[in-house]
Parts: C-alpha cells; structure tokens; sequence
C-alpha cells in the first residue's frame, strides 16, 4: 500500500469537521444507531432464545444498516477532535482492495487466512493466546507451552508485567524497552517449540505507541517480513494518535496490520443490535481508515466483561454472518471468556463462542481471554488448545445445529457470568518443568470434550 493514502486519512484527522468526545459519544453515536435500527426495522430482534441467528435475511439487513452507518457518521480522531468522513465511494473502495486471503510467517510455520460464509467448510485460524499479564520468570515457559500446540496457527504473547524487574509504566521509554524485550523473549519461547516461523502479533506489553516503535520492524525486533503490527482503538468508532502511529509505522516497516476495535453492549451504541450495527460499521471503516489486512467483528458486553452469554453470542454472530455474506473481509473476532483456567465454566463459555465464530463465517479468532483477563498468570496452554480444537471442529457445521447446541451449554454457566471462578493460575495447574497440566484439569478438559462429542461436535477425546 502505498504510504501517501494514509494522508487522506492524516488530513481529515486534522481538518475535517469539529466534534467533541463528549458529543460524539453521547449524541451522535446513540442519535445515529437509533436511526438506523428504526429505518430498517432492526429494534428487539435480538433472540434470546435462539442465541446464534439463522436468518439470512436479517444479517443483510444489518449490513446494510451498518454501511449506511458508516457513511453517515465517520470515524473520530479523539485527539483532535475532528471526524474523518469516508464516503460511499471510499468505503467501497476500501472493501474491495481488502485481501481475501492472506500468507503470513516463514517457512514451515507460514499460515493461510481466508475469507469465509457461514457454515463454510474451510477451517478458521486461531491465534492464542490474548495480552493477559503474564509474569516475567515464567513468561518464555507458559508461551512455549501455548505455542507447541500445533492448532494454534498465529501466536499471540501474554503481556510482561515488568521489564527485566522494572515495571512497565505507560507512556515511559520502559514501553520503548518492553517492546525490544519482547520481541527477544518472543523468539526464544517459539525456538524452543519449534516453530520459529510461527507468525506473531505484535507488541502486546505496550497499550500506547512507544512499544510498537521500539520493538517492531528494527534490528532484533520484531520481523515486519513475518509478524503482524497490532492496531487497537476505543469504542465507538474512534481512531487515536496512537492508533494511526502505529498504522504509519507498520506500512512503512512493510508489515500486515490486523486492526479492531470490540463495540459494546450497554455502551454508547445501547442494545445488542445497536452494538451490532457499529462493529459492523467499525469493521468497514478501518480498512479505508488504516489500510489494514485483516480484524474486525468483534462485541463486548460491558454488563459483565465478556460476550459468551446469550445478546452478547446473538450480537457478535450476526456481525460475522452480515460481514462474510456481504464482504470478501478477513475477519477476527474474539470470544471473551470470564471464568478463570481449571474450571468447567471455561469450557463452555469458549465452547459457545467458537463454535458461534466458526458457524458465523469468521476467517479467524483471537483467545483466550481467561478469568476476563483480570488475573496474573491465569492462563495456561490447556484453554488456548481447546479453543482451537472447537473451533476448526465446527468447520461446515450447519447454524440450526450449532444453535441446538448452544441451548444446551449456555445454562450451564450463565448464571455465573457476573461472579465468574477465578480458577487458577498456570502455576497451580500445570507443571512448570515438564509443561503438562495437573490430572485435575486433564480430567477435566477430556470429560467436556466428550460432553461436547456427544452434543454433535465433531471432537477427538485425546490430549
């Protein structure tokens, strides 16, 4: 891509129209989801009963609210304050130059991303695991363990509390450090799985630009020829310095970028089908925006941290399902768990979300995100595999089914999604030195998987 359209986006940042945070989040964003779900008709068609849509009809007419969506609103710069307008043409434009599949790594580890439909017989890639604060003696260790896992096709680091001891304060140049650190730590935990290949998102301990910058695409850093530059955002469909930052930096490194930006049920767009119609709109409008490669698609219920309960489940399905039938996009949402490692609840909350992702046409996914992410060193190789091992299991699944299935599962848990077990740490649970989980969660793990096997997904009762 060619450096000089990221000026257009650059340029509006700085004189397109004037509009407050405060205003764009609590008048324009709710003003103009509430038009668009009464123009189409979309209001109360959340099914709690039914939480994975099979209706063809109302996942086209969300996208077509959700396009509509973005050509009327934009993006915000929160820095500046100004709205960067994409128009129709733009938009378009954006879509149609997005890859539909999409090579990255190196040599044996390289991995395939391709477009999906829903209930599409082509297997999802899984990246695992997300950025939960990992640790920094047993960072190389738990990651090694997470990236020998060979359904696990993209790695994903925990994120470094410290640095060499040090806290990582944000905005100080120990993000700059962390950033080259992890980078080194990175490929020792992926030598020692063999797979030194393996692509990598990336820089996952840093939330602001400095980490980016001091360990992607420089000597020893992170390998723009093979690793992918992580491009976040706040809800709703805002961009930030830090943001565009990183885009620039990425595309002048020659790298891929994988952007996202979770919109939120009982945020600023309101009900499930609101938050819909923005992840939708956010999902289109970043690739004019950024330029990016892949991502995008992902909801979050902000009434509990995580998205594995019925309007969360509905929401995001739908967002894959309107997105991979109206799109060629590569898209990557998340499944966010709440329940902690070593617990059933886990289980069946990653077991919904992805066999929903999967049925729903996602060409990827991102996870774990074990205890909601709240917890250091909860997180273990054992959750990141299952979540793998479902997901390309319910490859050309039929929705009708998945949704039977998910009926089934979503009592057990739901009641617990606001006070959900800690489980436990890595530590607990697994043997540091051999890297084999406790017979505890072994157990545990094999007797949801046959649980699961009888249900109709299609999984092997090994370890």
């Amino acid at each position: 891509m060619s450096l000089y359209a990221l000026l257009n986006t650059l340029d509006r940042a700085h004189n397109g129209p004037v509009c407050t945070v405060k205003d764009w989040d609590a008048r324009v964003i709710p003003t103009k989801v509430s038009e668009k779900l009464k123009k189409y008709g979309l209001l109360k068609t959340c099914d709690r009963d039914n939480p994975i849509n099979t209706d063809d009809a109302l996942a086209n007419e969300f996208f077509k609210a959700g396009f509509e969506l973005a050509v009327d609103v934009g993006m915000l710069c929160q820095e500046t304050e100004r709205v960067i307008k994409i128009s129709e043409e733009e938009l378009r434009e954006g879509i149609e130059y997005a890859p539909a599949t999409l090579v990255v790594g190196q040599g044996l580890d390289r991995v395939l991303i391709k477009h999906r439909r829903p209930e599409d017989a082509t297997k999802p890639v899984f990246t695992a695991p997300l950025g939960i604060v990992v640790s920094e003696e047993i960072w190389v260790p738990l990651m090694q363990g997470i990236a020998q896992q060979r359904e696990i096709d993209i790695f994903q680091g925990g994120s470094l509390a410290t640095v060499w001891g040090r806290p990582v304060l944000g905005g100080t140049p120990y993000e700059t450090l962390v950033g080259r650190v992890e980078a080194q730590m990175n490929r020792e935990a992926l030598w020692r799985a063999g797979r030194p290949g393996m692509p990598t998102t990336a820089v996952i301990s840093s939330t602001t630009v400095f980490g980016q910058l001091g360990g992607y695409g420089i000597p020893g850093g992170y390998d723009p020829a093979k690793d992918i530059a992580l491009v976040l955002a706040p809800a709703e469909l805002k961009v930030t310095y830090a943001s565009l930052h990183k885009a620039v930096h990425a595309h002048s490194c020659g790298g891929v970028i994988r952007a996202a930006s979770p919109s939120m049920i009982g945020g600023y767009a309101g009900p499930p089908e609101g938050a819909a119609i923005a992840a939708i709109a956010y999902t289109m409008l970043q690739y004019a925006v950024y330029h990016n490669h892949y991502g995008g698609g992902s909801v979050y219920d902000v009434r509990y941290l995580g998205n594995c309960g019925r309007e969360g489940q509905w929401a995001i399905g739908l967002v894959n399902q309107a997105l991979s039938r109206n799109t060629h996009l590569l898209t990557d949402p998340i499944t966010e768990q709440v329940a902690g490692p070593c617990t059933e609840m886990i289980l069946y909350e990653s077991a919904v979300g992805m066999m929903n992702l999967s049925v729903s046409g996602a060409s990827g996914s991102v996870g774990p995100r074990s205890a909601g992410g709240k917890y250091a060193d909860h997180l273990t190789p054992l959750e990141s595999k299952f979540c793998a091992e479902v997901f390309k299991a319910c490859a050309g699944m039929k929705r009708a089914q998945a949704n039977e299935i998910a009926k089934v599962l979503i009592p057990k848990y739901e009641a617990r999604l606001k006070e959900p077990p800690k489980g436990q740490s890595f530590r607990d649970c697994y043997d540091l030195n051999t890297l084999e989980p406790t017979t505890e969660w072994l157990d545990l793990y094999l007797r949801v998987k046959r649980e699961l096997s009888e249900l109709g997904i299609p999984l092997t009762h090994s370890f």
